[in-house]
């Protein structure tokens, strides 16, 4: 077997950890795929992997190998990709990167519907919170809700992200009216863990009434938060393509709606690149077409 594939394969054994998670996403045997590495350390004359009966790592030569290889191999995906997209029909895997609520709720749903029309495209879809090196980790594009400070990226704005404060009905009831943000000062709050310094950003014709939440309960999931206001545990706030529905539904209703809150954008991001292959610049046309600005969501 030549040489690329046992390369192919030792990348994926890495990455995957083990030998049968390799094999199995290759589409070899176990037995091919311990073959291949071993083929590759002899032709190296040292040795990638330390192995025992329940674990492998990298040796500190096999880390260094895995990752120009990795490199290597990225770019002549990247070689072929240019191929294939002169001919405008996306094909090949497009490799992902999106929160993991915002992914579950909205990407899915059009990832489902592309690979439907455009059938050659395989998907990869990395659900984190936060964010992910393009190329370094070899992601093809990243769904980030943020504000863009790197010019060394393209990126392509698809909808605004509004955030409100919501709390149930039946939490509402049992407390005193919240008519300014000093009120929610003295309220059982419910903060996401991720949030800049724990304070909860709130303006009105120019001023700024921002403070630093003591929150009852943290938690980096925002469903966790989402089902604990719905539940009456206090008030929290989130951008409205969580708590959209919620809303509509009568489960959650929103406070202090004159005021405004944290404002960010949603943007499909991607590295720059003088040419850039048909399975990104077509999926990231259907998204915009897909989400609308004004969001779908916002109730």
């Amino acid at each position: 077997m030549d040489k690329l594939t046992r390369v192919k394969v030792y990348v994926n054994v890495v990455e995957t950890g083990s030998f049968t998670a390799a094999s199995e996403r290759m589409g070899i045997s176990r037995a091919a795929a311990s073959q291949y590495v071993a083929q590759l350390e002899d032709h190296l004359g040292g040795r990638l992997l330390n192995r025992t009966t329940r674990h492998i790592s990298t040796t500190e030569s096999g880390l260094m190998y895995y990752e120009r290889c990795k490199e290597i191999l990225h770019l002549l995906e990247e070689a072929d990709d240019m191929v294939s997209g002169l001919s405008g029909i996306p094909k090949g895997t497009l490799r992902i990167s999106a929160p993991s609520v915002f992914a579950e709720s909205h990407i899915v749903p059009i990832i489902s519907d592309f690979t439907k029309k455009y059938p050659e495209v395989k998907v990869e879809l990395m659900v984190s919170d936060r964010n992910v090196d393009l190329v370094y980790e070899g992601y093809d594009l990243a769904i980030r809700a943020t504000k863009i400070e790197d010019s060394e990226l393209i990126a392509r704005r698809l909808a605004s992200c509004k955030h409100v404060l919501i709390a149930s009905p039946d939490f509402l009831k049992t407390r005193p009216p919240i008519l300014t943000p000093e009120d929610l000062k003295q309220q059982d709050c419910l903060l996401y863990s991720y949030t800049t310094g724990a304070i909860w950003p709130i303006f009105k014709d120019g001023k700024d009434y921002s403070f630093k939440v003591s929150p009852l309960m943290t938690s980096n999931n925002p469903h966790v938060l989402l089902e604990a206001a719905i539940n009456g545990m206090g008030i929290s706030l989130m951008p409205t393509f969580i708590a959209s529905d919620a809303i509509r539904q009568g489960k959650l209703h929103t406070i202090l709606d004159d005021y405004e809150s944290l404002q960010l954008d949603i943007y499909a991001i991607y590295t720059s690149r003088h040419f850039l292959p048909a399975k990104i610049k077509t999926f990231v046309d259907y998204l915009k077409a897909k989400i609308t600005d004004p969001p779908y969501w916002d109730y």
